[in-house]
C-alpha cells in the first residue's frame, strides 16, 4: 500500500511539474509574441520537448514566417508603388510640359513657318503622351491578371515585321537607323494574335531605336526572331532584369529617351500569352533579344 501511495505521489508531483513547465512555456510564448518586433527573424522558443508542444511551436513559427514574408512583400510593393508613381509622374509631365510650352509660344508667334513647326511639335508630344497612357493602361490590365482575348491563328511573320517597321519610320529616321533585315524564309508563319504580335514587334523595334548605338538588325534564325543592336554602355544592361517592369525607366531617362520602361515587360507578358517565349543576352557590346513563337501548322 505504501509503495502504491509513493508511486501515486511521484506521479502527481511529476504531473504538477509538467503542468508548471507547460504554464511557464505558454507564458514565455505570450511574452515573446508581445515583445518581439513583427519583422523579427527569430523563432518561437521551445523549452518543453513534448511532441504536441513542438508541433504547436512549429505550426506557429510557420504562420509567423508566412506573415513576415507577406509583410515584407507588402512593404516592397508599397515602395515599388511609390517609385512607380514618381517615375510615371515624370514620364507624363515631360511630353505634356513640352506641348504646353509650345502652345504658349504659339500665342505670340506670327511667322507661318515657325507656327507650323511648333504645331507639329505639339502634335508629336501629344502622340507621345497618348502612346504612354496606352502602354500604361495595357500594362495595368496585364498586371491585374485580366485575361487578354487572344485570337491565335496563322500569321505571316515577314509582313508583320515590315508593318511594324513602316509604322515607326519617323522614329527610325530621327535616330538615323536603317534596320538590317535577314529573312531567309519570308513565307514563315507563326501562331499568334495579330494585335498582340504587332504590339510585341513595335515595342522591340522601339527598344532598338532608343538604345541602338550605330546599327539595328532583325534576323530570322532557328532560335526565332533576333533583334540585335550594339549598346553604348554594356555595363548598364542586365539581361536578367531586362523584362522587369520599370527596370529601364531610369537608364532610359538618363539617356534622354523617356518612356515608362514598360515596353519589354509588356513584350514578355503578351509573348507568353501567345505560347511563345522571349529572352535577352549580351554578347560583348551587342544586345540580342530573341522572340520565339510557335510555328503555325500548315
Amino acid at each position: 500500500m505504501l509503495a502504491a501511495v509513493l508511486v501515486l505521489g511521484c506521479a502527481v508531483v511529476a504531473l504538477v511539474v509538467l503542468v508548471l513547465r507547460l504554464l511557464h512555456q505558454f507564458s514565455a510564448w505570450a511574452s515573446w509574441l508581445e515583445n518581439t518586433p513583427p519583422d523579427s527573424n527569430t523563432s518561437l522558443p521551445v523549452s518543453v520537448r513534448l511532441g504536441p508542444v513542438v508541433r504547436a511551436a512549429r505550426a506557429i513559427n510557420g504562420r509567423l514566417d508566412r506573415t513576415r514574408q507577406q509583410t515584407l512583400e507588402a512593404k516592397k510593393a508599397g515602395q515599388e508603388l511609390q517609385n512607380t508613381m514618381a517615375a510615371l509622374s515624370h514620364d507624363i509631365r515631360t511630353p505634356l510640359a513640352a506641348a504646353c510650352g509650345h502652345l504658349e509660344l504659339l500665342r505670340t508667334e506670327t511667322d507661318p513657318g515657325i507656327r507650323a513647326r511648333r504645331l507639329d511639335t505639339v502634335e508629336q508630344r501629344l502622340q507621345d503622351l497618348e502612346g504612354l497612357l496606352d502602354e500604361m493602361f495595357l500594362y495595368t490590365r496585364l498586371q491585374a491578371g485580366e485575361t487578354m482575348p487572344m485570337d491565335l491563328h496563322p500569321v505571316a511573320l515577314w509582313p508583320a515585321v515590315c508593318e511594324s517597321l513602316a509604322a515607326l519610320v519617323p522614329q527610325l529616321e530621327s535616330a538615323g537607323l536603317e534596320p538590317q533585315l535577314d529573312f531567309p524564309d519570308q513565307a514563315a508563319t507563326v501562331l499568334a494574335d495579330t494585335e498582340a504580335l504587332d504590339r510585341v514587334l513595335r515595342n522591340l523595334v522601339t527598344n532598338g531605336i532608343h538604345h541602338a548605338a550605330g546599327r539595328f538588325s532583325i534576323a530570322q534564325t532557328p532560335e526565332g526572331l533576333v533583334f540585335s543592336n550594339p549598346v553604348a554602355d554594356p555595363a548598364a544592361i542586365d539581361p536578367e532584369h531586362l523584362f522587369d517592369r520599370f527596370w529601364r525607366a531610369d537608364t532610359a531617362r538618363r539617356s534622354g529617351h523617356g518612356g515608362a520602361g514598360l515596353g519589354l515587360s509588356i513584350v514578355r507578358q503578351l509573348t507568353e500569352a501567345m505560347g511563345g517565349r522571349v529572352n535577352a543576352a549580351l554578347e560583348g557590346d551587342v544586345l540580342r533579344i530573341c522572340l520565339w513563337l510557335p510555328p503555325a501548322k500548315m
